[in-house]
């Protein structure tokens, strides 16, 4: 499934991952910190934080969903087009 045809078959869900990523930055600037979100909400503090330096690492770009060719079988490359393709 292609992100166009995620995002229209869920558009409400993919609109509350950005919102909550975003409405989480938005407190950390204002001097909340994760633990103290997470306690706010009633959230597991570590998975908050997971989330959070995931999203970070992608947007910033230092984490992508990528292949390096040079240390992966084709096994891997099967199992991404087969899942992709789908």
């Amino acid at each position: 499934m292609s992100t166009f045809t995620r995002i229209v078959t869920n558009p409400v869900g993919m609109a509350r991952l950005v919102t909550n990523y975003s409405r989480i930055k938005e407190m950390e600037s204002n001097g909340l910190s994760v633990d103290k979100i997470a306690e706010i909400f009633d959230e597991d503090a570590a998975e908050l934080q997971n989330f959070v330096d995931y999203a970070d690492a992608f947007v910033s770009g230092e984490k992508s969903l990528s292949l390096d060719v040079t240390n992966k079988g084709k096994a891997a490359f099967d199992a991404i087009a087969g899942a992709l393709t789908k």
